[in-house]
C-alpha cells in the first residue's frame, strides 16, 4: 500500500463513517463507541473536511470536494451555535478552525459562495472578542489551540482578506492583553498561565498550551506591526523555554510542564522539539539571526537520536497522530526538508510514516488508527475522526508526503506555522 493509496483508504472510512443529515454532514469522534460529535478543527468535523480538501487539491478528483462540500453545509447551519461553545472561537477547538477551513475550501474551488461563508465565520470571531483594561482576548485564554494566541495568529493570516484593517487591530490587541498577562519566570525571561482563573500551578514552555506558542504569535506580530515590544516579549519566553531544555549530545527539548511535570520530555509536536522547532524558526525570520538555526536543528536532533519510532518510551509511545505522535513527527522533518534539502530529513519522515502505517486498522470501510495513550486506563483507545489525534491528520500527512516526494510543495496555509520557503 503506497502513501496515496493509504490516504485514500483514509477517506473511505470517513465517507463510511459521515453522518448525513439534511443540512450537511458532520462526524462522530469516535464511530462505533459513541454519537458525540464536536465541531473543531482539532477534535471534530472540521478535521475530516479538511481532509477532503487536501485529498482534492492532491487529486482533483471530485468526489473528495463533494464531502468537503458538506461538510461545509454544516458549519454554515451551526455557526451560533459552535461559537457560544468553550472555546468556541478557538484555532482547533472551534470556528477559527472553521475559517482556515472553509478559506482552504474556497482557494481550491475557486468558490465565492465558500469564501463569502469564510467572512461570515471571520465576523463572528470578532464579534466575540473581549475587551480588556490592556488589549482585549478571546475566551481568557492566552495558548495558541484554543485562546487568543491563536486567534491573533489565524487574524494575521488570512482574517485581512476578510476584515480588512480591523484583523490586525484586533490581533494587536490581543498582542497588547498577553504583553499585560505575561509572567516573570524564574531565574529569567518571561511566562505565561493557561489565563486568568484556569489552574495556577503548571507552566506549559512548549508549543501547545505554552510559551513557545504565544512567544511564536508575538514574534509573527511584530513582522506585522513594527512594534518591537512583542519580539522583546516573544524573545524573553523563548528565554524561559530554553531554561527549561536539556541539550545533552547537542539536542534541545523541554519539559512538559513545571510543577510535577518537569521530569517528563515528549517528542512529539504539541510538547516536544518539533514545535520548538517551529518557534525557533519563526525566531530566525523575525530577527534575522541565524544562530535560531542551530537550536532547530538540536531540537531535530532530539527526535532523531531518540530511537523513536522503534522505542517507544522514554517521550514516545504507540501514538500515530499529528499532536502527539508520527505523523506530527513527519511533518516537522518534511518541514525541514523543504527548507534545507537535507536527504536525511525527508529519510526520518518517511521512516516515521512507513511505522505508522504498519499500524493501520484496515477493512471494507477504509483505513484509521487506534493510538495507545499511557496515561489512560485502559490505554488502547478506539480510531477517531479528529484531525489532532486520528485518520484525517493522519491522511494528511500521507497526502503531504505523496506530494513532496513527487515535487509538489504545497502545503496548507496554516496560521500558526512558520514559512519553511528557504
Amino acid at each position: 500500500m503506497n502513501y496515496l493509496q493509504a490516504a485514500e483508504g483514509v477517506g473511505a472510512w470517513l465517507l463510511a463513517t459521515a453522518q448525513r443529515e439534511k443540512q450537511g454532514w458532520w462526524w462522530p469522534v469516535q464511530p462505533g463507541v459513541s454519537d458525540e460529535g464536536s465541531a473543531g478543527l482539532g477534535w471534530g468535523t472540521a478535521g475530516p473536511v479538511l481532509f477532503f480538501v487536501e485529498a482534492y487539491r492532491t487529486t482533483g478528483e471530485d468526489r473528495w470536494l463533494a464531502a468537503a462540500r458538506e461538510g461545509a453545509r454544516l458549519m454554515a447551519h451551526t455557526l451560533d451555535e459552535a461559537t457560544r461553545n468553550w472555546a468556541g472561537c478557538g484555532l482547533f477547538t472551534g470556528v477559527g478552525g472553521w475559517a482556515f477551513v472553509l478559506d482552504e475550501l474556497a482557494a481550491a474551488s475557486d468558490d465565492r459562495a465558500i469564501a463569502a461563508q469564510s467572512r461570515t465565520v471571520f465576523e463572528a470571531i470578532a464579534g466575540q472578542f473581549e475587551p480588556a483594561d490592556h488589549g482585549g482576548h478571546w475566551h481568557g485564554l492566552t495558548e495558541i489551540l484554543w485562546g487568543t494566541a491563536g486567534i491573533g495568529s489565524l487574524l494575521l493570516g488570512p482574517g485581512g482578506r476578510h476584515l480588512g484593517d480591523r484583523s490586525l487591530d484586533l490581533a494587536t490587541r490581543g498582542g497588547e492583553w498577553l504583553l499585560g498577562e505575561a509572567e516573570d519566570a524564574p531565574g529569567g525571561g518571561l511566562r505565561w498561565s493557561l489565563g486568568p482563573g484556569r489552574p495556577a500551578d503548571r507552566r506549559f514552555p512548549n508549543f501547545a498550551h505554552g510559551t513557545a506558542g504565544i512567544a511564536f504569535f508575538l514574534a509573527r506580530l511584530t513582522d506585522a506591526t513594527g512594534d518591537r515590544r512583542f519580539l522583546d516579549a516573544a524573545l524573553a519566553g523563548t528565554e524561559w523555554i530554553l531554561s527549561t531544555v536539556r541539550t545533552d549530545d547537542d539536542t534541545c527539548a523541554a519539559y512538559h510542564h513545571d510543577n510535577g511535570g518537569t521530569e517528563m520530555f515528549t517528542l512529539g509536536w504539541c510538547h516536544g522539539p518539533p514545535g520548538l522547532g517551529w518557534l525557533f524558526r519563526q525566531l530566525e525570520l523575525s530577527t534575522g539571526d541565524a544562530s535560531w538555526r542551530t537550536w532547530l536543528r538540536r531540537a531535530a536532533r532530539s527526535d532523531t537520536t531518540s530511537g523513536i519510532p522503534t522505542q517507544k518510551e522514554p517521550g514516545f509511545w504507540d501514538n500515530v497522530g499529528r499532536c502527539c505522535g508520527s505523523a506530527g513527527v513527519a511533518e516537522f522533518f518534511l518541514d525541514l526538508h523543504t527548507l534545507e534539502a537535507r536527504d536525511e530529513d525527508v529519510a526520518f519522515a518517511r521512516v516515521m510514516v512507513d511505522d505508522l502505517l504498519t499500524r493501520a486498522v484496515v477493512d471494507e470501510t477504509g483505513t484509521r488508527w487506534s493510538n495507545v495513550e499511557f496515561r489512560k486506563d485502559p490505554p488502547d483507545l478506539p480510531a477517531e475522526t479528529t484531525y489532532l489525534q486520528g485518520a484525517p491528520g493522519i491522511g494528511s500527512t500521507l497526502l503531504r508526503l505523496h506530494r513532496h516526494l513527487a515535487g509538489d510543495p504545497w502545503v496548507p496555509s496554516w496560521p500558526h506555522a512558520p514559512t519553511w520557503i528557504p
